[in-house]
């Protein structure tokens, strides 16, 4: 036990700040448990959530002097939260991960496949809203309307040639922007 033990988080962030180290113990004392069994259930691997874990501290040591936190408890749920994603996106070989979330939004009845399902819509309408005007048009005949590339061709009077290649760097955009932004918003749903 720490003489910080008994100190209330505002307490120890205070310490914190100043570099105390044992204020720094008593927080990973009294916060490693919770945070490990939150990345366990999005990992399910000991490995995996040690190095979460290892880098959601490490940032809160080496950001101590500068990091803005209000609650405790809720930043380092948060930090967490973001460990996981940058890790999965990081380690491709993590595709256990998304199994769940590949069945939840294939059962059309769940209610939360159809929120997640919208609100990953919604995105993607977000998305086409920055792209130029033609490879907008493209994409949403393509997405909203289900034309194929040959029948948004023919709607637009341009070459099939032309419609494939906006369309291919629409989507490359797509799944560039927005699937770290789709993994944290799976993630919050747990």
């Amino acid at each position: 036990m720490t003489r910080y033990d008994s100190h209330s988080d505002e307490q120890l962030l205070s310490l914190l700040k100043t570099g105390e180290r044992e204020a720094f113990v008593a927080i990973y004392s009294r916060y490693w448990k919770l945070l490990y069994d939150r990345a366990y259930k999005r990992l399910a691997d000991i490995g995996q959530v040690e190095d979460v874990l290892q880098d959601v501290f490490a940032r809160l040591w080496t950001r101590r002097e500068v990091a803005v936190i209000d609650h405790l408890a809720a930043y380092l749920a948060s930090a967490v939260r973001y460990e996981v994603v940058r890790y999965l996106n990081s380690h491709k070989n993590s595709l256990h991960y998304y199994q769940p979330f590949e069945e939840m939004l294939t059962e059309m009845e769940s209610p939360d496949a159809r929120l997640i399902s919208k609100e990953i819509l919604n995105l993607v309408y977000q998305y086409a809203d920055t792209l130029p005007e033609k490879r907008r048009r493209i994409f949403l005949l393509h997405v909203r309307d289900k034309l194929s590339t040959r029948e948004i061709a023919e709607t637009l009077g341009i070459t099939q040639k032309t419609v494939q290649n906006q369309l291919g760097t629409a989507l490359q955009g797509l799944k560039t922007h927005l699937t770290p932004v789709i993994a944290a918003l799976i993630a919050t749903q747990l």
